[in-house]
C-alpha cells in the first residue's frame, strides 16, 4: 500500500495583509466630508493594534451617486491598486456604501477574488474570503439598490406632497425673474424684455422674426424655442404649473416630459406675474389658432438645432404639405452655395432607427475594445500627469499625518489641545488638496469615458427598435453631419461617429 504523508496548511497568521478601506459619502457638503475625514482617523485607530496588518490607504468618493461605479474615481482608483497587486483586503462599512446597484457590486466583487483580494463588510458582517459568500453578496446589494431606490422614491413623494400642498419651490429662476429671500422677484431688466416679447407677437410677428430682432440688439443668443419657451410658460402671469417633467420609477432613473404619464398641479398666485393675464391668454389663442394656417404652422422637433452641413451650414427646418424637411440655410439661399438639397425628416429616423439597431447588436463587439482602450489611454495619462502625482502624493502625506497623529494621540503622548488644532489644521488641508484633485481629474479626458460607459450602458438596457425613439435619439446623439444627399454622419455621446446611407 501507498505511504500517505499529510502537509499541514500554512499557517497564515503572521502574514502581513495589506488592508485598504473604502469610503463613500453621498453629498460633497462639508460635513460629509469631515465625516470622511472621521472615518479615515477610524481605519486607522482599527489597525494601527493589529500584527499582521498594515494600513494601505482609504480611498473614498464625495458627494457622488452610489447606484453607479462608474463616476467614483477613487472607486476606481482602488480597483487599479488592487490589479497591480498593492492590497490583500479592503473594509467597507455596507453593501450599500460599497455600490447600491447589484451588477457593479458584484462584478468588483468577482474581480476582486480573482485577484486575491477579499473585501469585508463591517453592518453585515460578510466577509468575500468565504466561498459562501456571494449569495449573501447578492441578496444584500439587491437590498442596497431597493434601499437607493426606495430613498428615491420617498425624496419624489415629498416633493410631490408639496406639490399638491402649493408649497413646491424649484429654485431655478426663469428668466425675468430671481430669487430673492427664497421667493421670485422680478428682474427689471429682463422683464422689459419678456413684455417687448409678447407685444411683438400679438403685433403678429413671427417666433424666428422675434428671436432675430433680439439677436440684433441683445448680448444672449435667442432662438425660436426660446421665444416659445416665453410665450407659453405660465409663470409671467404669476402661476405655475408643476411636474412638467418627472424622473422614472426604476433604475437607470430618467427625467423625462410629463405628456400625461403623471398627475400635473397648477397653483395660482405664486409670484409677482410681469404679463397680464388677458395678454397671456391672447397669446394662448393665436398659438392654438396658428395650425389653422399651413405657411405658418410650427414643428417642434428634436433635429432642431443638430443638423450640419458638410459646407458648414446649418439645416433649417422646412414645412411642406406633404411633410417636413430640413434644408441647409447656405442652399436655401443659392443653390451655388452649397450643392446639398433639402432632405424628408423621415429620412433622418430612419437612419437612426438603423443605426441604433446595429450598435444594439454589435455594441459590444464595437463600443466595449473601445472603452477599454480608452481607460487606459487615460490610465497613461494620469500616471504622466505630473501636476496629478504631485497632489496625489500630497494627499498621501496629509494622510500619513492624520494616521500618526490619530496613533500617538490614542497613546496618551498629545496634549489634547494641541491634537485638536493640528487635526483640524490637517482636514481644512486634505479638503483643499481633494477639491483640486477633482478639478485635474474633470479636466482630462474622463468625460469621454463616462460618456461611452452611459451609451454602452443605454444600449445595454434597450431592445430593438422599429420606429423613431425621440428619448433614445436625444440620450445618445450630440449632432448629424449631412455629408451628401445620400450619406448622413451621426456624432454620439463619448465623441464617436458613424455613418449611415439615406434613399433619395
Amino acid at each position: 500500500m501507498a505511504q500517505v504523508t499529510i502537509i499541514p496548511a500554512k499557517d497564515r497568521v503572521d502574514e502581513i495583509v495589506r488592508t485598504a478601506a473604502y469610503a463613500r459619502v453621498s453629498s460633497d457638503s462639508e460635513d460629509q466630508l469631515n465625516s470622511f475625514n472621521a472615518q479615515i482617523r477610524y481605519y486607522t485607530e482599527m489597525l494601527q493594534n493589529s500584527k499582521n496588518a498594515v494600513f494601505v490607504d482609504i480611498y473614498a468618493d464625495e458627494g457622488i451617486t452610489g447606484t453607479s461605479t462608474a463616476k467614483r474615481e477613487d472607486f476606481q482608483r482602488l480597483m487599479n491598486d488592487c490589479r497591480k497587486g498593492k492590497i490583500d483586503r479592503i473594509l467597507t462599512k455596507s453593501v450599500s456604501r460599497f455600490a447600491r446597484n447589484t451588477k457593479d457590486c458584484l462584478e468588483a466583487i468577482r474581480e476582486l477574488k480573482t485577484l486575491g483580494v477579499s473585501v469585508y463588510f463591517e453592518k453585515e458582517n460578510i466577509d468575500t474570503g468565504e466561498i459562501s459568500s456571494e449569495m449573501l453578496i447578492t441578496l444584500y446589494s439587491q437590498f442596497a439598490q431597493e434601499e437607493s431606490m426606495s430613498i428615491s422614491r420617498n425624496c419624489r413623494m415629498g416633493v410631490h406632497k408639496r406639490m399638491m400642498d402649493g408649497t413646491y419651490c424649484n429654485l431655478s429662476a426663469p428668466f425675468g425673474y430671481i430669487y430673492q429671500d427664497g421667493k421670485l422677484t422680478i428682474n427689471s431688466d429682463e422683464a422689459r424684455i419678456v413684455r417687448q416679447i409678447f407685444e411683438w407677437y400679438l403685433d403678429g410677428k413671427g417666433m424666428q422674426e422675434i428671436a432675430e430682432k433680439l439677436n440684433s440688439s441683445d448680448k444672449r443668443i435667442w432662438r425660436h424655442g426660446t421665444i416659445r419657451y416665453i410665450l407659453t410658460n405660465e409663470k409671467y402671469i404669476g402661476d405655475r404649473l408643476l411636474q412638467k417633467r418627472f424622473t422614472t420609477d426604476s433604475l437607470p432613473f430618467q427625467l423625462k416630459i410629463n405628456r400625461g404619464e403623471k398627475e400635473q398641479y397648477y397653483v395660482k398666485a405664486t409670484h409677482p406675474p410681469i404679463i397680464k393675464k388677458a395678454v397671456f391668454d391672447a397669446v394662448q389663442k393665436m398659438l392654438a389658432d396658428k395650425p389653422k394656417n399651413a405657411e405658418i404652422t410650427i414643428h417642434e422637433s428634436i433635429f432642431r438645432g443638430k443638423i450640419m452641413c458638410n459646407c458648414g451650414g446649418i439645416f433649417k427646418l422646412k414645412q411642406r404639405q406633404n411633410g417636413v424637411y430640413w434644408v441647409c440655410r447656405k442652399h436655401d439661399e443659392s443653390a451655388d452655395k452649397c450643392p446639398i438639397r433639402q432632405i424628408k425628416e423621415t429620412k433622418f429616423q430612419t437612419a437612426f432607427i438603423r443605426l441604433f439597431n446595429k450598435l444594439q447588436a454589435h455594441y459590444k463587439a464595437i463600443l466595449n475594445p473601445m472603452l477599454r482602450q480608452l481607460e487606459t489611454l487615460c490610465e497613461r495619462e494620469r500616471l504622466g500627469n505630473t501636476q496629478l502625482a504631485e497632489l496625489r502624493k500630497e494627499i498621501s502625506e496629509i494622510k500619513r499625518q492624520i494616521h500618526l497623529l490619530t496613533m500617538l494621540n490614542t497613546q496618551g503622548t498629545l496634549d489634547g489641545a494641541y491634537f485638536k488644532e493640528r487635526n483640524q489644521e490637517l482636514d481644512r488641508k486634505l479638503l483643499a488638496l481633494q477639491k483640486q484633485l477633482n478639478a485635474e481629474l474633470n479636466s482630462d479626458n474622463s468625460n469621454q469615458i463616462d460618456e461611452l460607459r452611459k451609451l454602452i450602458s443605454i444600449l445595454e438596457k434597450s431592445e430593438p427598435i422599429d420606429e423613431f425613439d425621440e428619448i433614445k435619439f436625444g440620450q445618445i446623439v450630440e449632432k448629424i453631419t449631412v455629408l451628401s444627399e445620400t450619406e448622413i454622419r451621426f456624432g454620439l455621446i463619448g465623441g464617436i461617429s458613424f455613418t449611415e446611407r439615406i434613399a433619395r
